[in-house]
This record gives C-alpha cells, structure tokens and sequence, in this order.
C-alpha cells in the first residue's frame, strides 16, 4: 500500500489504496485461485465472492502457502473451503477519524474498501493499514493527550511503530479516564496477549466481556489466551459462549474440538467436529482430528478408519498416513504400516521420523517371520 500524507480529516477513497488483489468465486476450485494469484504481487490476495463484488472472505499469498504446507489437494477444495473471514467493511467515503475506533475493536486480518451498493473498489492488509495510520496526521505527536479518544488513538499509532509497550500506557490511560467504555479494555487485552501477559489479557477480556458479554470476538480471543496458557477447561467455556452468539462459526467450532481434545473430552470434541462436518461437509483435516482423539484413547481400529478416510480425501494428507503407519504398527500390522510409511516419504522423501518408523516394521516383520 502506498500512502501520501493524511491526517484525521481524509477519506479512506483518498488513500492510495494500491494493494494487488484478484476476485475469484466462492466455488472456484483452488487449482484456479492459485494461477490467479501467480499473476500478483509478493502481497497480493484473492477475494472471495459470491459471483458478485460482495466480498465474503479472502486468500493471501501466504495463508496459501500455509494451506498447502499441510497437504491440502487444491483440486478437491473450493475457494470458500479455505478463505480467512476476518476481514472488515469500511465505505470509502468516511474519514481517517472515524474509522480507527472501529479498527480498534476488531483489529481484523484486512479491510476492504466498499462504495455505496457496498462494492469491493480497494483492499489492504493488516500490516498495511497499520503502517498508513502510524503517526501520519492521526495524532498530534507534539500534544499530550488529554481526552480518552486521545490516547485511544494514540495508542494505535504507538502500536503500529511496533512500540507495544508505550502503546499498553496509552491504553491503561484510556480505560483509567473511561472504565466503562469497551474499546479500551480490547485493545488493552490484545496488546498484553501479544506481550505473552496472558493473565493481564484475561483480566481485560473479563472486563470487555462484563461491558459488552453478546459479544463473540471477545468470548473467543479469551478462550485462545487461556488455551495458551493451558486452561483447557476455562478455555472451553469461553468458546461454548461464543457458540452460543454465533452458533455456526467454523473458527469457534475448530478451537472448540482442539480445546476439548487438548482437555481428553473425547466424546464433547467428536460431538464438536461432527457439528463442524456438517457444516462445511468432509475434510481431511477432520477425519484426521478424530483420528488424533481415538488415537489418543487407545482406540487403533477407530482411529484406522479416520486417518483412511482422510487420505481418501486427501492422498497427499502425510500426517494421516503417518498417523495411520503408526496405528498399524501398534496392532502387529507391520506390513500395511510399511505401505503407510512409504506414502509418507512419497510426500516428503526427508521425512527422518517416517524412515526410521518403517526401519523398524522392517525389522519386527521380520523377526515375526523367523
């Protein structure tokens, strides 16, 4: 993103808003995204849509790259498979000034620029709406802040120099001035997340959640932190409230069923992935996930079944068919788990663990034989 110089009063139609961006159907298999974003910058990103220019979700270069470091088969998978929902609506026509706040209580992964009918005419990232708002008019750096807005808005210019630290005093500022103001509170609980202060980011998502508790954004941003710190069980109740607001969303859902696995509640996360399938239908990574949770009970004929399933769904899957070889060989099939093993160094002939693990069926088989 290019930016010339702006201060509150600019409209984000204003901006130069100059990242690369493609729109590609909901229903477009991901084989044809990917030609379409080889023709992009380094940044640039696919915008999901609906056969319109309503976007309903995005793909950039390197959540795709995620994407397929895990085997996903791109001819098998749609557009709106894979596509980062956290994005966020702004009309091109207001100002600088009055959509911070907005950014400052989603802090979305990008923002797309919409006119009037609600059209896509511009997009950018994240780290690109950051740089364009640190500290080019959005404050006045030679004036102290005296109103909460102030500091609010200094905070985010403070944050996007990557000065966190100076940006949680402009926040604690804030919310000392306003207590009963939400948006402080937010932004404080991210900023101590990201500094790894997970009790003081609990502290302030329960006081985000006291002001605003039908909020699910802050039901789920609580549950990751207390997942990071472990609290399976916390961190579980924290996603069910979010259930309960958005009842279908396939991120609370997905943080859900690892939480619940994490915290050995079996059969509430298969409960919790089956809701998921039928949502968004069959995947490898699903069948995987259920496979992890029987594995992890000792139930190798379930857990066989699931991993199967996944390669089905996915051939290149290498961690089901590793999962699967080792599943095998626990039960004395040394033979089908070698076959596992060998499509698992297929995938990733450097796969060390997968060669050492067929090494040893090799040698059991065997001694079985003698």
């Amino acid at each position: 993103m290019s930016v010339s110089w702006i201060d509150k009063h600019t409209k984000i139609k204003h901006m130069e808003i100059t990242d690369e961006f493609v729109m590609v159907d909901a229903d477009m298999p991901m084989t044809r995204v990917a030609r379409k974003m080889l023709d992009l910058g380094d940044h640039g990103s696919a915008l999901v849509t609906r056969g319109d220019d309503r976007v309903i979700g995005f793909l950039s270069r390197k959540g795709f790259l995620e994407l397929a470091a895990k085997g996903f088969d791109p001819r098998r998978t749609r557009a709106h498979e894979l596509m980062n929902e956290d994005f966020m609506e702004i009309s091109g026509e207001e100002t600088v000034e009055k959509v911070i706040p907005f950014i400052a209580d989603k802090y979305p992964e990008a923002i797309v620029v919409i006119d009037f009918d609600g059209n896509c005419m511009g997009y950018f990232s994240r780290n690109d709406y950051r740089d364009a708002l640190a500290g080019l008019g959005c404050y006045d750096q030679t004036h102290e802040p005296i109103t909460p807005e102030e500091w609010l808005t200094k905070g985010i210019a403070i944050s996007s120099l990557g000065k966190v630290q100076e940006a949680i005093e402009c926040y604690e500022n804030y919310v000392k001035i306003q207590p009963d103001v939400q948006k402080g509170w937010f932004m404080l609980a991210r900023k101590f997340e990201k500094e790894g202060r997970f009790k003081d980011a609990v502290i302030c998502y329960d006081m985000y959640l006291k002001l605003n508790p039908n909020d699910a954004d802050g039901w789920f941003n609580r549950g990751n932190v207390l997942n990071r710190m472990r609290n399976y069980l916390q961190a579980a109740q924290s996603y069910s409230h979010a259930l309960k607001i958005l009842p279908d969303n396939k991120s609370i859902l997905m943080n859900l069923g690892l939480t619940l696995t994490d915290a050995g509640k079996s059969k509430k996360a298969l409960e919790v992935y089956s809701k998921l399938e039928s949502i968004i239908g069959e995947s490898a990574d699903l069948s995987y996930k259920k496979g992890n949770i029987y594995d992890k009970d000792g139930k190798h004929k379930e857990s066989i079944k699931c991993y199967s399933r996944a390669t089905e769904l996915n051939p290149n899957h290498e961690e089901s068919w590793f999962n699967m070889g080792a599943a095998l060989h626990s039960q004395g099939k040394e033979r089908k788990a070698m076959k596992c093993f060998d499509e698992v160094l297929r995938i990733d002939p450097n796969n060390v663990s997968a060669r050492e693990a067929r090494t040893i069926c090799e040698e059991n088989k065997r001694f079985l034989f003698f």
